[in-house]
Formats: C-alpha cells, sequence, structure tokens
C-alpha cells in the first residue's frame, strides 16, 4: 500500500505539469465540459501509459465518458502515471515491463470492461478496432472509433480488404496535429534529442542514416542536418525518396548505407528494415535506433545472432560485440527511442495530436447516424479548432476574421473512404 501511495505522489505533480503544458486539451474541458457531450458513453481507449496520455483520459473523464485504458506498448508503460489514473477512477491495464501476451491480455479485459461493449474507441495501432472485428458478427459494436497511427491505419487497411469494418472510425492520423505539429517537429525532436542523450555522441560531421522519409523522417532528417550531420536516406516509396533527394539528401539502398553510417534510424513502421545482412556491414561504435510504434523495424533476432557478448552503456542502451570484436550500440533495446529510453514527446505536442482524436469523436457524434461503416476524414473543423487553440497558447496573434472558437459547433460528415 506504501507503495502505491508513493508512486501516486511521484505522478502528481508531473500530472499537473503536463496539464499546464497541454492548452488544447484545457481549452476543450473549458468549452465543452459543463455540457458533458459524452456522458452515458462507455469509452475504450489503447495508448501509451504516459503523463500526457493521462491528461486526455481526464479530458474525456471531464467530458462526461466512463473510461477504460490499456498500454499500446510494452516498453513505454509508466507505473506511477498508471497508479495514479486508476487512483482516479479508471481501470488502467499496463506496467512497466509488460509482455506481448500481456497486452494482448489488457486489450482483451479493457473491451470486457462492460458485457454490453464499448461505445467509443480511442486507438492506436488498430488493436482495440482488431480485436473487435474478430468476435462475433452480431457482437455489440462501438458506434465510433478513431485511430491515431499510421501502422494501426495500415492495418485497418489491410482488415478492409478480407471483411467489411463494422463500425465508422475517424482517421486522426491525417489531422493537423499529427502533420504539422507531432510527426515533423516534436517526434522528430524527441527522437534526436533521445539518440544524442543516451549514446553521448557528437552528431556534428557524423554520417546520419534515416530509414524511411514519411513526416517523421524529413523531420528528423531536417534536425540532424542542422545540427551538422551528413545525412543520408534510405527509401523504398519512389515519390518519397524523389522527395528526399529534391531537399538535398544522399538517397540510396541500405545496403549501400549500413557501412557509411555512425547513427541509424528507422520511422518506417514496416518490420525487419535493418537486417543481419546490413549489420553485418556497420562500422563499430554505430548507434542503432527504432523511431516506429512497433519493435520489429530493427532486427533483433538476427542481431542477437551476431552478438557473442553484450555490455550496458548507461541507461537507455547497452553494447552489442560482434564476434570480430565490432560493438553495436541498441537504443532503448529497439523498441520506440523517445519512449523507451527518453521522456517523449513534449506535452504540447501530444496536446495537439490528442485534442484531435477528442474533437472528433464528440463533434462527430451528433451526426454518426449517418456514417456508413468504414473508415472517413477527420473533419477540417477539428483542425480549426486546433490550430486556433495551439497558436493563442503561443502568443501568436490571430486576424480579426479567424473565427472565434465558440463557432466551432457544426462539424460536416464526410463518405467512408
Amino acid at each position: 500500500m506504501t507503495e502505491l501511495i508513493n508512486r501516486t505522489r511521484r505522478a502528481e505533480p508531473r500530472l499537473e505539469v503536463a496539464m499546464a503544458q497541454m492548452p488544447v486539451l484545457g481549452a476543450i474541458r473549458e468549452k465543452f465540459a459543463a455540457d458533458a457531450p459524452l456522458s452515458g458513453h462507455r469509452l475504450a481507449l489503447c495508448g501509451h501509459v504516459t503523463v500526457e496520455t493521462a491528461v486526455q483520459v481526464l479530458t474525456l473523464v471531464a467530458l462526461g465518458a466512463e473510461v477504460a485504458w490499456c498500454a499500446s506498448s510494452a516498453s513505454t508503460t509508466d507505473s506511477d502515471v498508471a497508479e495514479l489514473i486508476r487512483d482516479r477512477g479508471v481501470g488502467v491495464h499496463g506496467w512497466r515491463g509488460m509482455s506481448e501476451d500481456d497486452l494482448l491480455r489488457g486489450a482483451r479485459d479493457v473491451l470486457a470492461t462492460w458485457p454490453e461493449g464499448p461505445t467509443l474507441v480511442l486507438d492506436e495501432g488498430a488493436v482495440l478496432i482488431t480485436a473487435l472485428h474478430q468476435g462475433p458478427e452480431d457482437a455489440p459494436r462501438p458506434v465510433l472509433a478513431t485511430e491515431k497511427t499510421p501502422d494501426g491505419l495500415a492495418a485497418l487497411d489491410r482488415l478492409a480488404a478480407r471483411t467489411p469494418l463494422r463500425f465508422p472510425i475517424i482517421k486522426s492520423d491525417e489531422s493537423f496535429g499529427k502533420e504539422a505539429v507531432d510527426n515533423p517537429h516534436g517526434t522528430a525532436q524527441s527522437l534526436l534529442e533521445t539518440i544524442l542523450a543516451v549514446s553521448g555522441r557528437l552528431l556534428a560531421g557524423k554520417v546520419f542514416v534515416i530509414a524511411g522519409y514519411g513526416r517523421v523522417g524529413a523531420g528528423l532528417a531536417e534536425r540532424a542536418r542542422g545540427l551538422g550531420a551528413r545525412v543520408i536516406v534510405t527509401e523504398v516509396r519512389p515519390t518519397r525518396a524523389l522527395l528526399a533527394a529534391l531537399d538535398g539528401y544522399d538517397v540510396v539502398p541500405m545496403a549501400e548505407a549500413a557501412p557509411l553510417g555512425d547513427f541509424f534510424c528507422t520511422v518506417t513502421g514496416a518490420p525487419r528494415v535493418l537486417r543481419g545482412a546490413h549489420l553485418a556491414r556497420m562500422r563499430s561504435g554505430a548507434v542503432l535506433a527504432n523511431g516506429g510504434h512497433r519493435p520489429w523495424e530493427i532486427d533483433l533476432d538476427e542481431l542477437d545472432a551476431l552478438t557473442v557478448r553484450r555490455r550496458p552503456s548507461g541507461p537507455g542502451s547497452e553494447w552489442h560485440v560482434l564476434a570480430d570484436g565490432r560493438q553495436l550500440q541498441l537504443i532503448g533495446g529497439g523498441s520506440i527511442a523517445n519512449l523507451s529510453a527518453g521522456r517523449g514527446n513534449a506535452s504540447e505536442v501530444m496536446d495537439v495530436t490528442f485534442a484531435s482524436q477528442v474533437l472528433a469523436l464528440q463533434l462527430v457524434l451528433p451526426r454518426v447516424a449517418g456514417l456508413v461503416p468504414g473508415l472517413h476524414p477527420l473533419p477540417p473543423e477539428c483542425d480549426d479548432f486546433v490550430a486556433a487553440a495551439f497558436a493563442r497558447a503561443l502568443g501568436i496573434t490571430l486576424p480579426a476574421e479567424t473565427p472565434d472558437l465558440d463557432a466551432f459547433t457544426a462539424v460536416p460528415v464526410g463518405g467512408a473512404r
């Protein structure tokens, strides 16, 4: 009992700071909480158990929802935060050091919180939505869901190719917050901060290899170059590879980049981006980091097969010593580096992403009867609200013709796609 009390005490000051640094969710609570637009709804949430997600959960509760929360990653769960939110009456299924089986069990437990199932779903990686499509066809279904990761949307595209989707799903990954703030600025910044802090290496003059030139990869490349790195991009999509070249980066296959790099960071969402054949060609001292949601972009089995012994290299990383004496430094065990070995994105960054999810639910709900099952775009009014609130929090003076936040009440709903 004493340890549980200590956990909540440790987490409370961090929660207070995060709430102060997340003004968009604060604006949502201020504007909508009195009307409790989510009252009567049972909301299942899958997400990293961090102090920032805790602010999102408390916002949902303030809007009237009954919430159950499961961890989305085994390596990013903050047990202190989990205990604090449990102490506030929300069921949290997650603890530091969970196994993959524990994660799946947590997702099932969240969905089983209510005999009649959840009415709303906030998902990450399509974990809950996929599970809801594996049950009987006549099982209770939520009325609305959102998915906030590229990996999750790709999984839902694959799911839709096999079976019809059973309920409307808003693609909140395509929000202003994710595209313009979270990915190219927040995630790129926190990844680079973590890699440099944990490795203890100088970046200037070094070769930084980035696998994937999506929104995160582009932001990461810009920041690494700004600190003096020579940046190489590996990218299999022709359009993104061309864009990287037009932005001034060398674009080569990973097989050619492997012996050149001092730092490697994968941000593709795809498995086995760095394989044994690449690892075997790397120079001693190379730093390996994964920035993707799942711990599969670096082939850890093949890395282990090449490793004759390991030794710690400080908090958050370890050296893998190969048979020929070369050493490779792995950040965060191959899990998402900025969360497993760093503090993650700044609270302001997660604020805009989480706010888009919350708004997608509460503003679309009154019109959900007009939505067919399937994937739907985020209503543009959500982005307008988030951008206006975030700009004002930054002290940016908006033009007089900018609509007041009170104007965002009616949201047109697009067709499924």
